[in-house]
């Protein structure tokens, strides 16, 4: 279940960040080719908020060696987000928004 959470937070902020007009002059603002495509890449940016999410929350879904355990977690938890991102973008689009 705090997985499930997880993705949905990690969905929302990537979203958040990498789709919205709000953090538009952000995104615009960054010359540095790696965080540039960071920080408008929804999919890339879900699998850093999913590692903070994971070292703030310590979930366990595999009860593996520990870092096997959080780098699984944190892959599922961003896959997870990644299904729900689509799903806000093509909300968004058939919105016209």
């Amino acid at each position: 279940m705090l997985a499930i959470l997880l993705s949905i937070t990690t969905a929302s902020i990537s979203f958040t960040v990498t789709e919205t007009q709000i953090f538009k002059p952000l995104r615009d603002s960054i010359k540095n080719p790696f965080f540039n495509k960071l920080f408008s890449c929804g999919y890339c940016f879900s699998h850093w908020i999913a590692f903070i999410l994971v070292i703030i929350y310590q979930p366990k879904l595999f009860h593996f060696f520990w870092i096997l355990d959080y780098f699984l977690t944190v892959l599922v938890i961003a896959w997870l987000a990644s299904i729900q991102w689509l799903l806000m973008c093509w909300i968004m689009d058939k919105l016209e928004k």
